[in-house]
């Protein structure tokens, strides 16, 4: 089944031009990068303001950051998804990349926990202090997140 998952996605891979043109491979991982750092900036500016720090961001500002971290998160995994097409076998080899993987699944749990909190408590709530644990979590795991990727290249 595996085997099969991975000719399917190595085939997507050449036909999209990510595992057989380096301009094309060289956009998608630059996009990579610019959807990381609109994702990671934004998110860990909002983590320190929920933590208690930068309390000159007020709330439109932490509104306006959680919306370019989005942009960022989607165009990351998108752009992720692209990459990875280039050489399934040896990402799903890599436990590197797996235990990444499975960082950036927490991560992305913890942003909907925190989206829900926001949504329940209100946004004004959070940046009272009831978000910290969160927000700390967050900081963590999209940190842990850009270091294994980083990994992934030397492993």
């Amino acid at each position: 089944m595996l085997d099969a998952v991975v000719a399917m996605l190595t085939q997507f891979g050449i036909l999209s031009g990510v595992a057989r043109s380096a301009p094309v491979y060289a956009l998608v991982s630059a996009s990579h990068v610019m959807g990381i750092a609109l994702l990671l900036g934004p998110i860990l500016l909002v983590d320190i303001r929920l933590m208690g720090g930068l309390r000159t961001l007020d709330t439109p500002a932490v509104r306006i950051l959680r919306n370019t971290a989005r942009i960022g998160l989607l165009l990351a995994l998108l752009t992720g998804a692209l990459l990875f097409t280039a050489k399934p076998g040896e990402y799903f080899a890599n436990r590197i990349f797996l235990v990444k993987l499975s960082v950036v699944a927490v991560g992305l749990l913890n942003a909907v926990a925190l989206e829900w909190r926001a949504h329940r408590d209100g946004l004004h709530t959070l940046l009272s202090g009831g978000g910290a644990s969160l927000a700390f979590a967050s900081m963590a795991l999209w940190i842990a997140a850009l270091l294994l990727g980083r990994w992934i290249a030397f492993a």
